[in-house]
């Protein structure tokens, strides 16, 4: 038996697929990097911050390789543990032995996975009498994907007569772009220092919720469903085919883009129909010599889409009844299958017929803004506390992250910090950082959540990694430069 789903669903599923896979490779932030010193690339997060060397150039696509993914409930052990009657096997909630209530109990209202990523494919910096100057060429994605947690109760427990589903704010706003960068940081006063980099924006892809309305009533005779709903997206790498009637007839990903070459990719990198620009700012105050106030407002910035838009609007309100089964029907042209694969279709086109597609809007779509306090002190000139804030701005919601940290300095040989972190609403993230200096070379590894491998394995809602390859050349360890962010 194989289901008949219409080939706009099969596309749209395949595009979504296309942005969660991406989303799943790399990230973009990280806490621990925020007092790291010895990093150039400390400045991503942080303007204000001057690398300590003259100059500075990062190996393509390891300036930095970073992965980042974290959720806002759940941890690896709510969906698979060691099996309460046969402790040596693992399971998972689903399982005839595993708790379903448990995994239901640790979600959110609205449940969030939440992933900002990027891989620099240039990144350089030096230094001048003016202050310091950067470059950067870096691919992103931005995803966030918001859950509501009726919709896995309903899927669980199946619907129950009576019941009501609230299924608002279910939807994501998936994002790849890529981002043309120029930054300064100079000193304006011998406690003060600003920096500033602007960004040009070039949009691969977007897929996002401009409204979500959404309930559903069931009872044993009939469904009741009510949507408001409203989604944009621009798809310059699909060939969307509308039929007749204005609904679209099938979302193909292009050929060129089965076999690509160089051209192929430089083309849908940097498409100039889909532009933005962001701002990031930053500044570093020292009322004494041992204490640092900073702030950081990284990603203020828009897209705007205009290549392959496309609207949907799901407005309905609607019964479904069911269908009815006559057992003397069935015969050996038209099986149970064959009742079970015409009703599904009969559903999906039933469902479908109230979506209204339109081509051709553009709009306008905001980066995920985030802001960063932070406040360190010097207690020798190796060793450096610091207490980071940061608070991310998402579409329609705001997280909150602080981070503690613990920073050494032997020369310039080895950088090395300690942080522990609350994020993803879970309270026990540890993380350290390396940076090591060997000539020219500089190697650097950085994470907010490393050593939950080796404490609390199961629990962690959240895991990032910054790997880094740069080549430094006139570094100096003196106090007449900035050595703390």
């Amino acid at each position: 038996m194989s289901l008949s789903i219409k080939p706009w669903i099969r596309g749209i599923a395949t595009i979504v697929i296309f942005f969660t896979l991406g989303i799943s490779v790399q990230a973009q932030a990280n806490n621990t990097l925020y007092f790291m010193k010895g990093v150039p690339q400390a400045n991503r997060v942080n303007p204000a911050y001057q690398p300590q060397c003259k100059f500075y150039i990062g190996i393509p696509m390891l300036a930095p390789a970073i992965s980042n993914v974290s959720s806002n409930s759940l941890a690896w052990n709510d969906l698979v543990y060691h099996n309460p009657v046969r402790p040596d096997s693992l399971i998972t909630f689903l399982h005839p032995e595993g708790s379903k209530e448990a995994f239901l109990n640790n979600l959110k209202p609205v449940n969030l996975v939440i992933s900002d990523i990027g891989s620099s494919l240039i990144s350089f910096g030096f230094r001048t009498e003016v202050g310091f100057f950067t470059m950067d060429i870096t691919s992103r994605w931005d995803g966030n994907v918001y859950i509501p947690s009726d919709l896995p109760r309903m899927l669980i427990k199946g619907a129950g007569d009576g019941e009501k589903y609230d299924l608002n704010g279910i939807g994501a706003d998936l994002m790849a772009f890529d981002e043309i960068s120029v930054g300064w940081s100079g000193q304006i006063l011998d406690n003060l220092t600003i920096g500033a980099r602007a960004k040009l924006l070039f949009g691969i892809g977007n897929i996002t919720t401009k409204s979500s309305n959404l309930s559903l009533t069931t009872s044993t005779e009939n469904w009741h469903l009510v949507s408001d709903m409203q989604f944009n997206a621009s798809l310059p790498f699909a060939e969307v085919t509308y039929d007749e009637d204005g609904m679209i007839e099938d979302i193909e990903i292009d050929e060129e883009l089965k076999t690509p070459n160089f051209s192929t990719i430089s083309q849908y990198m940097f498409n100039g129909k889909n532009l933005g620009f962001g701002l990031d700012l930053g500044v570093n105050y020292r009322p004494l010599q041992e204490l640092q106030l900073s702030l950081s407002v990284v990603d203020l910035g828009f897209i705007q889409w205009k290549d392959e838009v496309h609207q949907l609007d799901y407005t309905t309100e609607y019964d479904f009844t069911g269908f009815e089964l006559n057992p003397f029907e069935l015969s050996d042209d038209y099986s149970f299958g064959d009742f079970i694969d015409s009703s599904v279709s009969m559903l999906s086109d039933s469902l479908a017929s109230f979506a209204e597609f339109t081509p051709g809007t553009a709009y306008s779509k905001r980066l995920n803004t985030k802001l960063y306090i932070g406040i360190s002190y010097d207690v020798t000139p190796s060793i450096n506390f610091g207490l980071l804030s940061r608070t991310d701005f998402l579409n329609g919601s705001v997280t909150e992250q602080v981070t503690a940290s613990a920073n050494f300095r032997t020369s310039r040989v080895l950088n090395f910090s300690l942080s522990y972190s609350y994020m993803s609403n879970y309270f026990r993230n540890i993380g350290a950082g390396i940076s090591l200096n060997a000539g020219p070379v500089n190697l650097y590894l950085v994470s907010d959540n490393a050593l939950n491998v080796l404490f609390w394995p199961d629990d962690a809602r959240a895991a990032n990694i910054w790997f880094g390859f740069n080549l430094l050349f006139g570094y100096k360890d003196k106090p007449d430069l900035p050595l703390v962010h």
